[in-house]
């Protein structure tokens, strides 16, 4: 288990979070910009020290403000992965990936220089110099560096911030099969949606230097989302399993807690976890069940909460065995005669959903 609750004045915001990882997961930190995520890597890194609190893995504690117990940086074997590559342009490929063994820890890692570059995919990089690789290669080189330093927890801080889609789409696959083999808890901050969906096992979305939300990816998104975007557009996320892809029609059937929803997509294998958003406009609503229309995804519901926005605009909270927001006009109100706990239709237009689609890696 690995445990932050910690507390830290850095200017004028105060750093006050708290949360606990039962098992080795991607753990995604998320939030605008100068919310406190990378003061979070930092003191769990060692290089912040906390006002108080507590941060610890698996019993063994770096910080304890109490028992005034504060590991050196270079004693507690975290793995750091930054935005910017950092290795040393002096030393080709080889030896920087050597220099992450200098502070080998003695965890059961166990990790090798064939292995990590068999894994990673750089074993023909070995002797190039850093200036001679591209954005997405230093950034392997850097997981591979902090992967041989044997690490107990592996820290990311806007590892692909700095790449093209085409890179960053690349090391998602790296980072998720690098989790997936060494079974390493992972702390990861980043600004981008795209890269909580398809990576991230939990999220914490920090606001203010507080950690607001911690759980799974669904819940903290779309908690965040309602929380930042209440009076703008936002989306619903939800999480689902491809049951089956008919590849005439290149449309993928996917099962979640609503139930079944049909989205063309490139094909995907069956069983495959994936992750959807629908936006609050893309919902339709009726009080009767609908008939003779060209919407596949019709869902029968109970209204669990209505909130009036100032622009004469209504969202409707709708419990289908998933819960998803949908936005309809003063008119449109009046004219359904929506109240609390009353039985409506959901529908939601396949093309709305496709563009959204996000394989979990």
């Amino acid at each position: 288990m690995f445990k932050i609750d910690v507390e830290k004045q850095l200017g004028n915001i105060l750093i006050k979070c708290s949360f606990e990882i039962a098992k080795p997961c991607i753990t995604a930190i998320c939030g605008c910009s100068g919310a406190g995520k990378t003061s979070i890597i930092n003191m769990a890194a060692g290089l912040i020290t906390p006002d108080k609190g507590i941060i610890s893995y698996n019993g063994r504690e770096f910080y304890n403000s109490e028992k005034k117990i504060n590991i050196p940086a270079n004693k507690r074997f975290t793995g750091c992965v930054f935005q910017e590559s950092r290795l040393f342009p002096n030393m080709k490929v080889k030896k920087n990936l050597l220099y992450g063994m200098m502070r080998k820890s003695p965890s059961s890692l166990n990790c090798n220089l064939d292995d990590v570059c068999s894994l990673l995919g750089i074993s023909h990089l070995l002797e190039r110099y850093p200036q001679n690789l591209s954005g997405g290669e230093k950034q392997r080189v850097a997981i591979g560096r902090a992967l041989l330093s044997n690490p107990e927890i592996l820290l990311m801080d806007e590892p692909l911030a700095s790449l093209d889609e085409i890179r960053r789409s690349e090391l998602i696959s790296y980072i998720n099969l690098i989790q997936k083999h060494y079974k390493l808890p992972v702390l990861y901050v980043t600004h981008s949606v795209d890269e909580i969906l398809q990576l991230a096992d939990m999220a914490l979305y920090m606001e203010q230097g507080v950690s607001k939300y911690f759980g799974s990816v669904v819940d903290v998104l779309n908690n965040a989302a309602i929380k930042a975007n209440r009076h703008n557009s936002f989306n619903t996320i939800f999480e689902g399993e491809v049951e089956k892809y008919d590849e005439e029609s290149s449309t993928a059937l996917i099962k979640f807690g609503g139930g079944y929803v049909e989205s063309s997509c490139e094909k995907v294998e069956n069983g495959r976890k994936i992750r959807f958003s629908v936006n609050i406009h893309d919902v339709v609503l009726s009080i009767k069940q609908p008939e003779g229309i060209s919407i596949r995804n019709i869902y029968k519901g109970k209204v669990i909460e209505i909130v009036k926005q100032p622009n004469n605009f209504y969202d409707i909270l709708i419990d289908i065995g998933d819960k998803i927001w949908a936005r309809i006009s003063k008119g449109a109100y009046s004219e359904l005669d929506i109240i609390e706990e009353s039985i409506i239709f959901v529908m939601i237009k396949s093309a709305a959903i496709s563009d959204t689609l996000k394989l979990v890696h």
